[in-house]
């Protein structure tokens, strides 16, 4: 079977555009509302973090295989044996994010950084092919 790949980019047309959606609602509120800088500072500032991995054109990765789990973002990397693995848990949070997990049969949960995780429709599907147990799990505040 061959090799799942996952990949994403900073630099995505979603990033770029919430980014510059948000410099603009700065602007307008500076220029239309007369807002003032000590508010508009700290809300700009807020967008650094998003600014620098843009500039950087960081890469978020999940590759699945018939051996292991292999995912990376940034300086976080990691990898697990497809027989340590005894199900995938998908949670999908109130703000509509999807969050993966690997559950070990013993039960301990390995959560994978939130920008490795595939579309969920398209994961699913892999992961069934697969022979891979997926438990969903909708709207838990916690876990």
């Amino acid at each position: 079977m061959s090799v799942y790949r996952f990949e994403a980019s900073a630099r995505g047309p979603r990033a770029v555009l919430g980014l510059a959606l948000w410099w603009a609602g700065l602007l307008a509120a500076y220029l239309i509302f007369d807002a003032t800088l000590w508010i508009l500072l700290p809300l700009a500032l807020a967008s650094l973090p998003a600014l620098y991995e843009l500039g950087k054109g960081a890469r978020a990765t999940l590759e699945i295989d018939s051996d292991e789990f292999r995912w990376s973002s940034g300086r976080r990397q990691g990898r697990m044996l497809r027989s340590e693995v005894d199900r995938v848990r998908l949670d999908t949070k109130l703000d509509m994010s999807l969050r993966m997990s690997l559950v070990t049969p013993e039960g301990r949960k390995i959560r994978l950084p939130y920008e490795c995780v595939p579309p969920r429709k398209a994961l699913e599907e892999e992961l069934d092919t697969r022979g891979i147990t997926v438990e969903r799990h909708h709207f838990s505040l916690m876990g």
